[in-house]
């Protein structure tokens, strides 16, 4: 035998509710700020990130693979969607891909999160 659940009140109406202390922002690249947060939302991703951003010198990705323990294709992977976010920068030297953080590739995601 179960015992019935409590009724509770709807509350008030919604025209009668107050207004947010704040409303939109207008400035806010919400798109941009998401697209960031997504390709942040993988643990090998903020690893790879951070490695990157600790670096006083480009990385080369023959230089990550050993690092993170996975196929070099996997690894170019979750290169590739930190570089479609914009918070690496990937630069060709022959046959090489070397990976860096731009200056101010954090810096928008930074100041929303402050």
């Amino acid at each position: 035998m179960s015992t019935p659940l409590p009724t509770l009140s709807a509350g008030p109406a919604a025209a009668g509710c107050c207004p947010a202390p704040v409303g939109l922002d207008d400035t806010l690249d919400a798109a941009r700020i998401a697209q960031s947060a997504s390709a942040l939302a993988e643990p090998v991703r903020v690893n790879i990130l951070d490695v990157l951003r600790r670096s006083p010198v480009d990385v080369c990705q023959c230089e990550l693979v050993p690092l993170f323990e996975m196929p070099q294709s996997t690894l170019a992977h979750h290169l590739k969607k930190l570089v479609d976010a914009g918070l690496v920068a990937v630069e060709r030297r022959h046959r090489w891909a070397y990976y860096s953080v731009p200056p101010d590739a954090l810096q928008e995601l930074t100041a929303w999160l402050s």
